[in-house]
């Protein structure tokens, strides 16, 4: 099988960007992972250009956007917090089982299970919050664990999961963006979720870039686009 050309690249993004598609295996680096990885950060800069930087400042000086919760850690911590934890936590999460194997999918089960306890959690007020977070973290602390068991047994991958592989990506990608709202406070209309179109954009790029070029690669390009939004909003009203 030839190698695309960068514009073919390009294009496949859009491709998957508009209808995911299910690909095995990601690609070997030197055979057109790093294209994919180059394509998918052209595809993200162009976005962010001409779609999310005019809806975000449109939507701030209208007011529609909810503001910030303020952050009161050091720099040191929000490093630590937006550049290691962060993509980590949320590439395992969201994006780690996208090849579709029992094993990894048995794991993302645990872990929206983790994840529905911690944010009920939080809305079930502080009385509640600190067990029903132990509980989560003890829950994805148990699937992180399952899954090292059975990794290497429990490689099929369903013939449902391929079939439907768009609009699984398209639902994990609005909960990792809607799980982002969680950093802003005063949802007042409706338009306000548009503060949260830079993670789903995102997320759909690091979905492709998940499958085309592995789970490491995803996470790195994560930990880089937040520090870059870090580094920011360090020096302007920016925040990641």
């Amino acid at each position: 099988m030839r190698a695309l050309t960068i514009r073919e690249r390009l294009a496949d993004v859009w491709r998957f960007a508009l209808r995911p598609h299910y690909l095995a295996q990601p690609l070997a680096w030197r055979r057109g992972g790093a294209q994919a990885l180059v394509a998918a950060g052209a595809v993200h800069l162009g976005l962010a250009v001409l779609v999310m930087a005019p809806l975000w400042l449109w939507g701030r000086d209208s007011g529609l956007l909810p503001t910030p919760v303020k952050q009161d850690a050091g720099v040191a911590a929000s490093l630590f917090s937006f550049v290691i934890v962060a993509p980590l936590t949320e590439e395992l999460l969201f994006r780690a089982w996208l090849r579709g194997q029992v094993a990894a999918l048995r794991f993302a089960a645990y872990g929206m299970a983790a994840l529905a306890l911690m944010l009920g959690g939080v809305l079930a007020g502080p009385e509640w919050a600190r067990s029903l977070s132990l509980m989560g973290a003890a829950l994805a602390f148990a699937g992180l664990v399952h899954w090292g068991l059975t990794r290497q047994r429990d490689t099929r991958v369903p013939g449902w999961f391929a079939a439907r592989f768009a609009p699984i990506v398209w639902g994990s990608t609005l909960l990792f963006g809607l799980v982002h709202l969680g950093n802003y406070s005063g949802l007042g209309n409706p338009l306000g979720l548009l503060v949260v179109l830079p993670q789903v954009i995102g997320g759909l790029l690091l979905a492709y870039i998940r499958t085309r070029t592995g789970l490491v690669a995803a996470i790195l390009y994560h930990a880089a686009y937040n520090g870059l939004f870090l580094g920011l909003a360090l020096a302007g009203p920016l925040r990641p």
